[in-house]
Parts: structure tokens; sequence; C-alpha cells
């Protein structure tokens, strides 16, 4: 493997445009569409609104329960091909909009098949309402030719008290997607409209800051650029902080309304059931962090202590504890070696399976150019590879989101081959423990194989920072989420002020005495993209927490391909049963607060090593 040193400066430069990119660097979307004449070519045989309601009042609006199981087998079916269909259409527009979000084609053709989904599904308004009329449906479930849709069906009765009638059902499926601007406007404006004046160094050297490049250039070993960087992004965030304030206070207010008429007793609740997750498992996730807070101020402590810091702010806590030496670049081909050597103990099925979505089939969209979403994220649907979308700037923290997105990835190839297209698409409770394991893999990979490198040392930091990233930091995240949607349930108006003062006094009680606090910090809620897939970051925390005990199986040697079979069948099982009972099945019983707590057992064994090592 070749690594190059550098000296963790980030160059000034212009972007390329898309079309400037080598397509090698790009993900290959033709298992979906070659481009937007084939997209358009289906959305054209698409049955119109009026054909569609047509056909279904002709087929089985009304005449399920005489038709019998078959017909509702006949529903199912017919209903998941259009689903299906309306999925490839969706995920190649938002696939080929994250390439560049400012592009006009993109975003037309995502605002166009939105509205068409809304506008088609909502035809199907009437089967949820209709299958829960039928007295029988619990008894055809048990026998073929329903027995396929026993899990769905079984969640549908489940959910029958929150189902409204067919009426109240076609108009929220029609307002979906005016609900859902929320999340667009705060890409836009996230992505598109803000512009960061460049960062100074010591030197006084310019560099770009960029939503991609910021969390490499807070890795920085020089703290004037830290700080600049931080200054530059923050205070032009800022200008803006009563619009994504207004933004973010009508997403929860929408959702709460919506949890409401549902009859939910609150937005936490309402976005907990589909999952079947009780709120006791948020609440005390929340309140098993907070037990243990003591844990990350003594990290903060050490990081102030090795980095011979006045305090730590928010731009101290990603520049690794390995002070003194140059830091690596890798290449992503590197990378992806690295990543494959490390994922061995899943077996090699799994590591071949990876290997060529890595360097074959191209399921990796890595390039850096003008416009392109930030962030990461791994997409695709049941007819398609699973894609990867990362910007690639060589340093340790992109290893770990290939790994990370890779295991995302690997997630939906499993689940896509083992289960039918209604039972394949798992959820984010379930989903985040796939990706998390492969970097808890990928650190002990380079921890065990590669000790007293500067590699490992930096790995060590980063793992670190990596549980506190994901397990307190996302925590704190779901914390400010919850205050701030139950002040929302009780009626109370919400405003930037009042977003800045419960974001600001959770980052002090998390951080604790060492830490400092600038006051643009109390702002960051404002740059958090999943506060719009609301309720969604706890499940990191949770996730982490399960993949570090599945970690400990698969390295002990007497249960090593128990637990091996046991990940296996997590990945497979898609979303074939409850998120509790499939990582119960792996060997996780996340009701109880035992996972949480032995995560921070291992946690305090990392800061004693740091404590030794740095």
């Amino acid at each position: 493997m070749t690594m190059t040193s550098q000296t963790n400066n980030v160059e000034t430069m212009a972007l390329p445009k898309r079309a400037e990119v080598d397509s090698i660097k790009t993900w290959d979307l033709s298992k979906l569409f070659n481009d937007f004449d084939g997209w358009r070519r289906a959305l054209d045989a698409l049955p119109t609104e009026a054909i569609l309601n047509e056909t279904l009042t002709l087929k089985f609006k009304g005449q399920l329960e005489k038709g019998g199981p078959t017909l509702v087998f006949a529903a199912l079916t017919e209903r998941n091909t259009l689903t299906r269909t309306l999925e490839n259409l969706y995920v190649y527009a938002g696939l080929r909009n994250a390439e560049d979000v400012g592009d006009a084609q993109s975003s037309e053709a995502v605002a166009k098949i939105s509205q068409i989904n809304a506008t088609l599904m909502a035809q199907w308004s009437f089967l949820n309402p209709e299958l829960l009329s039928i007295q029988a449906l619990p008894q055809w479930i048990e026998a073929e030719p329903l027995r396929e849709y026993h899990y769905e069906l079984s969640e549908l009765l489940r959910a029958q008290k929150h189902v409204l009638s067919e009426r109240e059902e076609l108009i929220l499926t029609q307002l979906s997607t005016p609900l859902a601007q929320f999340s667009t406007i705060h890409s836009k404006w996230n992505n598109v409209d803000l512009k960061f004046p460049n960062a100074k160094d010591s030197s006084g050297k310019e560099h770009l800051v960029s939503n991609g490049r910021y969390g490499q250039l807070l890795e920085s070993t020089d703290r004037i650029l830290r700080r600049s960087a931080f200054e530059s992004l923050f205070k032009e965030i800022v200008k803006s902080r009563h619009l994504i304030a207004s933004n973010f206070f009508a997403r929860l207010m929408t959702g709460s309304t919506l949890a409401k008429i549902r009859g939910f007793n609150g937005f936490l609740e309402s976005q907990l059931f589909n999952d079947d997750i009780p709120v006791e498992i948020y609440s005390g996730l929340i309140s098993t962090v907070r037990k243990n807070l003591k844990s990350l101020h003594k990290s903060m402590s050490l990081r102030k202590k090795i980095l011979n810091l006045d305090q730590v702010y928010s731009y101290d806590r990603y520049v690794s504890l390995a002070t003194g030496h140059d830091h690596f670049s890798i290449s992503f081909s590197d990378a992806c070696d690295l990543i494959l050597k490390s994922l061995t103990p899943l077996g090699s099925e799994y590591v071949e399976i990876a290997r060529r979505g890595l360097t074959e089939q191209r399921w990796v969209d890595w390039a850096e150019n003008e416009g392109k979403r930030s962030g990461a994220f791994s997409w695709g649907t049941y007819d398609s590879n699973p894609v990867m979308l990362l910007t690639w700037t060589g340093g340790l923290r992109d290893l770990f989101t290939l790994a990370h997105e890779l295991g995302h990835s690997m997630h939906s190839w499993f689940a896509n081959q083992s289960q039918p297209y209604h039972l394949a698409g798992y959820t984010i409770f379930v989903a985040e423990v796939a990706s998390t394991l492969n970097e808890v893999l990928l650190s002990d990979y380079i921890l065990t194989h590669m000790p007293n490198t500067v590699l490992a040392r930096d790995c060590l930091s980063h793992w670190l920072q990596g549980f506190e990233g994901t397990v307190l930091r996302q925590t704190q995240f779901a914390t400010f989420e919850w205050e701030a949607s139950r002040q929302v349930d009780a009626g109370d108006a919400l405003t930037a002020d009042a977003f800045d003062d419960l974001y600001g006094r959770l980052v002090r009680e998390w951080y604790g005495p060492d830490s400092g606090f600038d006051p643009l910090n109390a702002s960051e809620w404002m740059r958090i993209p999943h506060f719009y897939s609301t309720f969604y970051v706890y499940k990191y925390a949770t996730s982490y927490c399960t993949s570090l005990a599945l970690f400990e199986e698969l390295k002990n040697p007497s249960s090593t391909n128990a637990a091996r079979e046991r990940v296996l069948g997590l990945l497979k099982a898609g979303g074939s049963k409850s998120p509790l009972n499939i990582l119960h099945d792996a060997g996780v019983d996340l009701r109880t607060p035992a996972p949480v707590e032995k995560a921070f057992l291992t946690y305090e064994r990392f800061l004693d090593t740091a404590e030794k090592t740095y």
C-alpha cells in the first residue's frame, strides 16, 4: 500500500465542473437508466392519474373482501410493481442531482417524479383502509397466498388505530410532496446558496472553504487555520439564522400536527412507530449517555493536555492526537485494498462482492466537483447496484467514510439478493449497524496489523473521535431534536434564539469544563441536514453500540463463525422482521441498557490507551 506524506494543508483551487470529471471516479447508474432520455421514456410509460384510478376502480376498489385472499394478493403485487418503477425513476433523478445539486435538468426531474409519485400513489390510498375493514384479514395472512405478505400486513394491523379514512389518507398522500419541501429548502441553501470566504493559515496562505472540505480543514494541525475555517463557515451561515429557524420550526410543527392527526401523543412517538421502537429506548439512550458524560469530559481534558490547548473548542475536536508527525494521504485505490483486508472476518463471499463493487462495477462516486452534494451516502434500488457518494480528498476521514458507506451498500446487496422486493428494504435503525461495524473492523485491522505506525496512532485518535461523534454527539443531536419537538408538541413557537439557547446549553453540558464555547457554535443546528430526517440520528448511537457488541463476538475465536453467520443473517433479513427482533436474532438486545453501557467500557479502555500512547 502506497501512502504519501503531506503537511495537512488544503490548497486553494477552483473545483472542476461535473462534465470535467474522469468517469472512473464516478458511479455507474446504467442499471437504472443510461441517461435522461431513457429516464423520460420510462416516465412517459407511467399510467396517468385518471387511467390508474379507472383501473383500480375496475379491479380492486370495494371488492377486496369479496374477492378474498387471491384478490388482495393481486392488489398488493400490482401496487408493488408500480412502487418499484417509481422508485427507480426517483432514485436515478436523485442520484443525478446529487452529482450537481445546482443542475437544472436533474432538479426538475426530482421535482417532477416527486409530484407524479405522490399523485399516482394517492390513487392507492383506498388500500389500507379497505384492508383493515376485512375482519378475516388476520386469518387470511396465515395461509397462502398472503403468507408472503404476513409481516407487512401484520404491521398494518398493528397500525390500525393510526390509519385514517380513505379520503383523509388521500389528502395526506397528496400533501406529502409539498410537506417534504423543508428538507429541499435546507439542501438548496446548504449546498448551493452558501459561499464561504477563504480561510487563512498561520502563514497567511488562503484555503478554499466548502461543505466538502470543512472536515479536512478541521483536521489541520494549524489551529489558526482551523479557527479561520470555523469562522468562515459559521459567520456565513448565521446570516440566514432566522430563515433556517423558520424552516426548521415549520418542519417540526408539520410533523407534530400530522402526529396528532393520526392519534399519536407526539412527534417522536409517531416517528418511532414504524420501526416499532418504544419511546423508552430513545429516552433510555439519552439517560445512559448523560450518566456517562464524565467519559467525554475526560477525553476533552486529555485532548487539552496532549495538544497543549487553553481550552478545547469545537474546531479542536477533530485534529489527530498523534501530534509531532506527518499525517498520511491515501489514494482511493489503496484505501479500497486496505478496507477489503479489514473485512475478512465477515467471510470470503462478503469480501469478493465488495471487491467487485469497489474496483470493477463503479459503485462509488468519489470525484470532487462544483455543486456536488456535501456529505456521503449509499443509495440504490432493488433493480440496481448499490452506489455510494462521497468526496475523496485522501484523509483518514475519507477512508473510514468509504468503509462506512460500503457497509450500507453491502447490506443492500445481501438484502436484495435474499428477500422479495417488499421485504428487502431495511430500516435505518438496522442499517447503521452494518456501516459502523465496518468502521470498527477497519480500526481493529489497522491497530492490530500496523502497530507503531503513524497511521495506527492516527487511527487510535480517529476511533475516539468516531465514538464521540457517533455515540455522544449524535445523542446530543437526538436530545436537541426531542426537547425542541416537545416544545412544539406543547404549542410553543420556536425562534432562532430559542434554538440557539437550547443547542448551546446541550453543547456545554456534553463537552464539559475543559471545552471552550464560541457563541457561533450555538447555531450549529442550522447546518445539520439529518434534522430534516427527524429522529434519525439516535440510530447512529444505538447502531454503533450494537456493532461494538457484534465485533467482540467476531474477534472471540470461540464465537467467530457463529457471529459471522448472525451478522450475515442480519444483512440478509432486510425488512422481514421488526428491527429490534432482527438485532435480537443477531445477539444484541437493545431493550436493555447493557449494549450502551458496555460500549462506554470500551471507550474508557481506548481513552486509557490513548493516555499511555500520546
